[in-house]
């Protein structure tokens, strides 16, 4: 991949991260309210629940995305972003575009899933 490019997804990978960061945040607030708040009623603590357990999830997935960001961006130092971690061919442009911190390309990513589901499905 030509360093123009390359430096193109390593900025929109950094500020995806500060995005995240920001997004994790706000979410841990949320969170230290929720605990702080004093419920008033059991429809209060249902929904004080259901919204910590949102506000976890999103950490949560947040966190997991940032681990894949991570990865990317040290593939770009070592010069080997956007190859699939499966065929080793390299990943469409266009893919990356949509997601930059792709692992797969996109029949890869589509193996990847379907053999998800079938060991989902085995269990």
């Amino acid at each position: 991949m030509e360093k123009k490019a390359l430096e193109y997804f390593e900025k929109i990978l950094k500020d995806r991260i500060r995005e995240i960061s920001s997004n994790i945040d706000m979410s841990n607030i949320s969170l230290k309210e929720l605990n702080s708040s004093n419920p008033k009623d059991q429809s209060d603590i249902v929904s004080a629940n259901l919204q910590g357990q949102i506000d976890f999830l999103i950490i949560q997935k947040h966190g997991l995305e940032l681990q894949d960001i991570m990865s990317s961006l040290q593939k770009i130092k070592n010069e080997t972003y956007g190859i699939c971690e499966m065929c080793d061919d390299e990943i469409n442009i266009e893919r990356l575009k949509v997601k930059p911190h792709a692992k797969y390309c996109v029949k890869c990513r589509e193996l990847h899933e379907k053999s998800k589901i079938k060991v989902k499905n085995e269990i």
